[in-house]
């Protein structure tokens, strides 16, 4: 396993254990803030990044935010 998808394992593994009933959604600061003990900032970045193009993370957008979401959490519909 390479380290970037050793690191996109663990942002999947934040996320999981970050999210509960009613919080679902994260910002990128979030997760980097979340795992910047371990990792650098950059990649960090880049293994979200990964992990969107990946569809194992979606982005969620309010209009006037964007925010990071697992696929398995994101909502069906939104009105």
């Amino acid at each position: 396993m390479s380290g970037n998808e050793e690191l996109q394992q663990k942002v999947i593994e934040w996320f999981k254990r970050n999210s509960h009933e009613g919080r679902t959604k994260f910002y990128l600061k979030d997760v980097v803030k979340g795992l910047s003990g371990e990792y650098e900032k950059r990649d960090i970045q880049k293994a979200v990044n990964d992990c969107t193009v990946a569809g194992t993370l979606m982005y969620f957008s309010t209009g006037s935010t964007t925010m990071l979401v697992l696929s398995e959490n994101f909502p069906k519909s939104v009105t």
